[in-house]
């Protein structure tokens, strides 16, 4: 009897240690904590909580920190001075030795950095890096990869990008409680063969973003209807089924009333991303997450529709924050709940050259993103690739949260602009704007703001945002 008592206890430890290690795997593995060679802390006292999120990182040449320029200067003073700082990394970072030929005598790609721009992202204080977004598989699996490694090597985090859809999807954490943050990212703006896929027992999961897909949900009058059952490009409806819908180009058309176009994301992929800003929420006090989104295009000042309802479902669903990137533009603020949504903070370093527009994709071009999804683009040739170079692209602002509790208690707002006004070689760095400059970009974003129903107050060159619920 004793000795079976005694196997009895063994079991019931070793069955209790078996739950404790599967608890911790189950950990690790949403949460997706990233290990790396100097271990990422906090800033600051165990009583203050500060995020500083920034737009764009879109850089293939070092920063010179050796200048004395005084606005710079300060802008890395206020990154520092911040708990924790946030970018959207614009481009890969590879050993050049790797980067194979151009294909093509002649062809132009999109810029890419090396382990100089990771240590700049560091020296500026930016510390958890988002890999959601339409340049992270520009050159494949292994430059993402590479970008992976070179931001462990320097000690930076990184999230929104993985070696399958598990590891994308999953948040990095730090910091003790009361202020544990987890950042997620995710984008609406990518390619399908860069959307990571998942790992399926002995199959493999493709490498890439985390993505929330989209499709069109149209309806046309009947006049419209009639037309364009008519057009080469449209599928006859199947035998005995309904007369009241068509395949034109691929794309599903409802007969209606009138004529309406709506985007739906993918149900599964929000529910999955939300389960993961939920397990967060219910581990860390603050979370954040990083939605990068060039929807409807670039050109537009409005978030669409149905990005600003999934940021509304970040918020429900735990967020504190939501950092939204994409555009290269400022894009309104929003209070809702008791979160904050930052649609688009712009761009905030770039040395973006004629070259590297050469090398746009759809996301980054001129294009309406809305007809590019119903078929309705034409030939992608004839769009001009972006140039942006008028000021409203490298005009931004850094946001300052600051927390307490969980709850955020302030919003504030540093305009800066990269030097439209400089020769190119001397554009992109981060600079505090100057006091006419600062008025008119916060008098822009509280414009766009206002019709968010959000109040920023503007006062001696800084904003600040009415967080009050």
């Amino acid at each position: 009897m004793k000795m079976r008592a005694t196997t009895s206890k063994k079991a019931v430890v070793l069955s209790l240690l078996a739950m404790l290690l599967l608890a911790a795997t189950v950990w690790w593995a949403v949460i997706g904590h990233k290990l790396s060679r100097s271990p990422l802390q906090l800033r600051g006292s165990s009583e203050s909580l500060t995020i500083a999120a920034t737009g764009d990182w879109l850089r293939s040449e070092p920063v010179s920190f050796g200048q004395t320029d005084t606005g710079f200067a300060r802008v890395l003073e206020i990154l520092k001075h911040a708990s924790l700082g946030l970018t959207n990394l614009e481009v890969n970072l590879l050993d050049p030795k790797s980067v194979p030929p151009a294909e093509v005598p002649g062809m132009v790609r999109w810029p890419y950095g090396t382990i100089r721009q990771a240590e700049d992202l560091k020296k500026f204080g930016l510390n958890v890096i988002s890999l959601a977004n339409n340049r992270a598989m520009d050159y494949g699996p292994d430059g993402l990869k590479q970008t992976q490694d070179i931001l462990d090597d320097v000690g930076l985090l990184h999230v929104g990008a993985g070696a399958d859809l598990r590891v994308a999807r999953s948040a990095v954490a730090l910091g003790a409680s009361p202020r544990r943050v987890a950042v997620i990212a995710v984008t609406t703006s990518a390619s399908s063969e860069s959307r990571a896929t998942n790992t399926n027992g002995e199959i493999l999961g493709r490498p890439g973003v985390n993505a929330i897909r989209y499709s069109p949900d149209v309806t046309v009058d009947s006049a419209t209807f009639e037309i364009l059952k008519k057009l080469p490009s449209t599928a006859p409806h199947e035998p005995g089924g309904d007369t009241n819908r068509l395949l034109v180009s691929g794309t599903p058309i409802k007969r209606g009333d009138k004529t309406v176009v709506k985007f739906l994301p993918d149900e599964r992929d929000v529910q999955e991303v939300l389960e993961q800003v939920k397990f967060a929420r219910s581990k860390c006090d603050v979370v954040v997450v990083m939605l990068h989104s060039h929807e409807p295009s670039n050109h537009s000042q409005n978030a669409a529709e149905f990005v600003q309802t999934l940021a509304h479902s970040f918020i429900d669903a735990g967020a504190s924050l939501v950092v939204g990137s994409g555009p290269h533009q400022l894009r309104g603020i929003e209070m809702y709940e008791r979160g904050a949504i930052l649609y688009s903070l712009g761009n905030f370093s770039t040395d973006y050259t004629f070259a590297g527009s050469r090398a746009s994709d759809v996301y980054d071009s001129g294009l309406d993103l809305y007809q590019l999804s119903i078929g309705a683009a034409g030939n992608l040739q004839e769009y001009p690739a972006q140039q942006f170079e008028e000021p409203v692209w490298r005009e931004s602002v850094v946001a300052i949260a600051a927390y307490g509790q969980g709850k955020i208690k302030s919003l504030s707002l540093q305009p800066i602009e990269l030097g439209a006004e400089l020769p190119p070689r001397q554009r992109g760095l981060p600079r505090i704007a100057s006091p006419e400059r600062a008025s008119a970009i916060l008098r822009r974003l509280a414009a766009l703001s206002k019709n968010l129903g959000t109040n920023i107050q503007i006062e001696n060159g800084i904003g600040t945002v009415d967080v009050s619920r």
